[in-house]
This record gives structure tokens, C-alpha cells and sequence, in this order.
């Protein structure tokens, strides 16, 4: 529900606050005083694009914001909760800034939002019905919501959504399934290649590294020997000899000066050491040989290596990975055929189960539009349109998350003349009576709380306008209803009467807008019916509305 309207600097308003109430709220005024100005402000909050001349002049920015309070368990709430979105104590701040460069800002909740966003949650929020088009029963997706929620199909609705959900889960995977096996078919034949070239080639990690070392061995043959050689003759010859000469020396010492046996002791670890490193050397050099026929396998074995690595890798580990991804994806196609008959035949059964719903959804959508049809008709008669025609169209076509109804209201007022789509209706007073009476009907059923009718008595009068005044009234009592009329017979059933005026001061021209009650609300009621608002008859026949109302 539409609470409070703040407008500031937006073309004749300066700085505007209406606040509004329950049930019904009409707005009147002279023609020119700014209540087309009001509504142009709430469109804004639907999402209209913005227009930098309707910023008041001498401004640079508008601001126009509303207070609305939430129904906490509407999708509208479930849709801002799942981007963080949280309403204060169920009230909702929407705030729209047109800068006359045309970057506004658009914020909810003070959140920063786009215009799709503002028209989306605006949507959900107002249905403006007039000479304008924003009204979501123009929408064939909101005709099939308002008929599934007057048809109760809520449950059936959401069984068959979430088979279908699966249904097209199961068609991707399949999708997916048959482009990777047109791909294996594509790669069949060069996957076996690689997997018998790899295996073949008997690879071992690390390989490359050690084969490389011991090149670097063999091709320094001959000076690994000679230093072999001198470094085995020097150990031989000279250190061994003379560190067990120095440690029977140091042993006799400490045997005089005990202070000598760590002395001692380290001089055998050396020595030790040395016979050790003079062991191992003389071993490595008796071993030590050359062939000419090892150097030339590892120089062809890590020829051929490099060459895997250039095809597959760049490292010997990345070949390797590459032989195994490879034998993967062979296997997978040997079995391939087997999962893609398997996941066929899910697709047949859930798309067998699927059509079912959406049959049934179906059948329940037509018997519910037989009803609705009747009702409708019966409102549109008592508006003055004895001839109409309405009807709920419901077409198949392809199916999709809702089913596999079109549904489209169609609409005729005139006889002889085949019923429309009712967004091709011209007439705008017209239009807002066929979304009177839809709107009288469907009160339970659709879920927008605040409905904006803009002079919906566009050339009616008499016993029609008593009619339009008392489906609003009916209408009032579920829903908040606002409405801009130049009818007193429709104006005085309201609960909240709004005046909106125009004056000049300063040279300037301002719209103001104020509640009027009791005698003020009477002498405008008489201008509304004579133009004067002193006028005697005028005053007793507002009078009269009023106490009928």
C-alpha cells in the first residue's frame, strides 16, 4: 500500500507530501492543476524513462520518493530478500533522482537499483490504469497469473514448473552428453595414437633429469678419470700415511698431558674419514668405464623424449598426464552409447510426465476462464457497455516454466466488431472500466495492493458513473485504490479527497495539494457538478452525494 509521496522540484511542484490512507483516495482539481503532474510522478517510480525538462526550473535535480508498506510473504518481498533487500518494520523507501544531465540515481531501501529493477518492483507494487501503458493486465504473462491465481492452481503450477525445471536439466545434460561424443568421434582415432605412442614409449617421471646427468657423465669421461686418478694417489700416498703418523704422535702426548685426548680423538675421526673418502674413491675409479654405445641410447632415448615433450608437453609430467587424459576420454566414449540410451530414455518418461501436468494445468485454466468470462461481462454491462464482448483466449504454445498456455484477454465494447487483444483497445476512459471491472472481480486473486485509475470516467456520466463509483467503493475494501476523476458522483464515495491546486506567487507558478472535509469538500463537490462552488443547487446536490455515500 501506497503510504506517503514526497516530490520535489518536479515540474509545477516545488516540494509536495501526500500522504494517503486506505480504501479509496480520489484526486480532484481544476484541469491544469497538477494532477497529471502527480501521476507522472508515481510512472516515474514505475521505471518510465526520465525527462530532464519535467526538473522544475531554476533545479538541478528532482526528487521523487514513496513509502509503501510490504506484504512480507509477497514474491515482491521474496524477490528484494534475495538481494539483501529488507523492509523497515514492512515499509519500503523507493527514491528516484532525475539530474539534468539524466544520470539519475534510483534507490530502494537505499540501495542503489537499475531502472529494469524500479520497473519490476513497481509493477508488483501499482497498476496504473488510464491513457497510459503501464498497466500489467496488458501483460499476457500477468492475464495467465491473475486466471492461475482466480483458478487456484498454485500447487499444480508448482509440480509441473519443477518437473519441467528437471525435464530441461535433463536435455542439457544430454545436449552436453552428445557434443562431447561428436567431439570423441572427432578425436578417436588421434586419442588412440597417443595413448599407443605413450604407452610404448614406457615413460618414467623424472626421466629426462636423469638421463641428463648421466650424458653430462659419460661426455666428461676423461677428465672425471684423470682427477679420479690424482685425487685417490694424493689420499693414498700422503693423507692417510700422515694423519697416522700425527695421531701416534698425539697419542704419546696424551699419554703424559690428558689435556691431548680430545686432540686425539678428532685426529681418528679425520682419519677415519679419510681411509673412507680414499675407499670410495678407488671403488668409483675401478668402475669407472666408457661406452661409446650407452652414450649414443641415452642421447636417442632423450631425443626422443624432447620430442614427446614438444608434442604433448612441455614437461615430462605433462606428457604423462596427457597419455591419461587420454585413456580417460577413450573409455568414456567405449561407454558412451550405453549413458546416452540410459539418459534418453529419463528425457521420454519426464517429458510423458510433464505434458500430463501440463494438461491438467490446462484444463483447469479453461474451466476457471468459463467463470471469469461471465463475471467480467456481467461488470462490464453495469458500466454502460450492453454490447460487450470479453473472452480468455487460451492457445497452446510451446512449453515452457508456466506451461503450455497463451492466454490473452480479448475485448469488444461495440457490436459487430470481432473482440482484441485488449492492448489494442484506443479508447482510454474504455480501457480503465475494462480494468475496473476485471479488477472488481479478480480482487482476491491478483496480488497488486494499490490501484491508480486516471479519470476513468472519461466520458461516461449518469447511472455509468453511479456504477464506476460503486465497483471502486467494492473494490476499496480489499485493496487501496487511488483515483483522479472530474466526477462528484465518483469522488464523494471516497475516503480521502484530495484538492490539487494551482496559484502564482512571485511570478512563479507552484501545485499544491491539501485534504478537504466537510464544507470544503462539499463546495468542491459543487464545482465538480456546476463549475461554481457557491452555487445553491450545486451544494445541496453534493450534500445529498455525500450522505448517500
Amino acid at each position: 500500500m501506497l503510504e506517503r509521496l514526497d516530490i520535489k522540484n518536479f515540474a509545477l511542484i516545488e516540494d509536495l507530501h501526500i500522504e494517503f490512507e486506505k480504501g479509496f483516495n480520489v484526486l480532484t482539481g481544476e484541469t491544469g492543476a497538477g494532477k497529471s503532474i502527480i501521476l507522472g510522478a508515481l510512472e516515474l517510480l514505475l521505471g518510465n524513462k526520465a525527462d530532464s525538462m519535467s526538473i522544475r526550473s531554476g533545479s538541478d535535480e528532482a526528487v521523487i520518493s514513496a513509502t509503501v508498506t510490504l506484504d512480507e510473504k509477497s514474491y515482491l518481498a521474496s524477490w528484494l530478500k534475495e538481494r539483501g533487500i529488507k523492509p523497515d518494520d514492512s515499509e519500503l523507501l523507493i527514491t528516484r533522482i532525475i539530474k539534468s544531465n539524466l544520470r539519475g540515481m534510483i534507490y530502494v531501501q537505499g540501495n542503489a537499483m537499475t531502472r529494469s529493477d524500479l520497473s519490476f518492483i513497481g509493477k508488483e507494487l501499482f497498476d496504473i490504469h488510464g491513457q497510459h501503458e503501464h498497466q500489467s493486465l496488458l501483460s499476457n504473462d500477468r492475464q495467465r497469473r491473475v486466471l492461475d491465481n482466480y483458478a487456484n492452481v498454485k500447487e499444480t503450477l508448482n509440480i509441473f514448473s519443477t518437473s519441467y525445471r528437471e525435464l530441461e536439466q535433463q536435455k542439457e545434460e544430454l545436449h552436453s552428453l552428445e557434443a562431447n561424443l561428436v567431439q570423441a568421434l572427432k578425436e578417436e582415432d588421434y586419442l588412440k595414437f597417443v595413448v599407443e605412442e605413450l604407452e610404448s614409449s614406457n615413460l618414467v617421471a623424472d626421466e629426462d633429469t636423469i638421463l641428463e646427468t648421466e650424458i653430462a657423465t659419460l661426455s666428461q669421461h676423461e677428465t672425471i678419470k684423470e682427477n679420479l686418478e690424482l685425487l685417490y694417489g694424493s689420499l693414498k700416498h700422503s693423507g692417510s700415511d700422515s694423519l697416522a703418523s700425527a695421531l701416534q704422535s698425539c697419542n704419546k702426548i696424551a699419554k703424559i698431558d690428558p689435556t691431548f685426548t680430545q686432540i686425539s680423538n678428532r685426529l681418528e675421526t679425520c682419519l677415519i674419514e679419510i681411509q673412507d673418502i680414499t675407499h670410495e674413491s678407488r671403488s668409483y675409479l675401478n668402475n669407472l668405464t666408457f661406452s661409446q654405445q650407452r652414450l649414443d641410447e641415452i642421447q636417442s632415448r632423450l631425443a626422443t623424449l624432447q620430442r614427446l615433450k614438444r608434442k604433448y608437453g612441455p614437461s615430462l609430467e605433462d606428457v604423462i598426464n596427457f597419455k591419461e587424459e587420454a585413456k580417460t576420454k577413450l573409455e568414456a566414449f567405449e561407454t558412451s552409447d550405453e549413458t546416452l540410451k540410459e539418459l534418453k530414455n529419463r528425457i521420454a518418461k519426464q517429458e510423458e510426465q510433464v505434458n500430463l501436468q501440463a494438461k491438467k494445468l490446462s484444463l483447469m485454466r479453461k474451466e476457471a476462464a468459463k467463470k471469469l468470462e461471465v463475471l467480467i461481462v456481467q461488470n462490464l454491462r453495469n458500466l454502460g457497455m450492453p454490447h460487450v464482448l470479453f473472452t480468455i483466449d487460451i492457445n497452446e504454445k510451446e512449453i515452457s516454466v508456466n506451461g503450455s498456455d497463451f492466454v490473452e484477454f480479448l475485448f469488444s465494447a461495440n457490436v459487430g466488431e470481432k473482440a482484441k487483444a485488449i492492448k489494442e483497445i484506443a479508447s482510454g476512459g474504455e480501457l480503465s472500466r475494462v480494468m475496473l471491472a476485471i479488477k472488481s472481480v479478480l480482487a482476491e486473486a491478483d496480488d497488486v495492493q494499490t490501484l491508480i485509475f486516471d479519470e476513468v470516467d472519461a466520458g461516461i456520466g449518469g447511472s455509468v458513473a453511479i456504477s464506476v463509483a460503486s465497483l471502486i467503493e467494492k473494490l476499496a475494501k480489499s485493496r487501496q485504490v487511488i483515483a483522479i476523476t472530474h466526477l462528484a458522483s465518483i469522488a464523494a464515495k471516497a475516503n480521502l479527497h484530495l484538492l490539487v491546486e494551482k496559484e502564482v506567487v512571485g511570478g512563479r507558478t507552484f501545485s499544491h495539494i491539501r485534504k478537504v472535509e466537510q464544507n470544503e469538500r462539499v463546495r468542491e463537490l459543487a464545482r465538480m457538478l456546476s463549475g461554481k462552488s457557491d452555487d445553491e443547487v450545486a451544494l445541496k446536490h453534493a450534500n445529498s452525494l455525500l450522505i448517500q455515500s
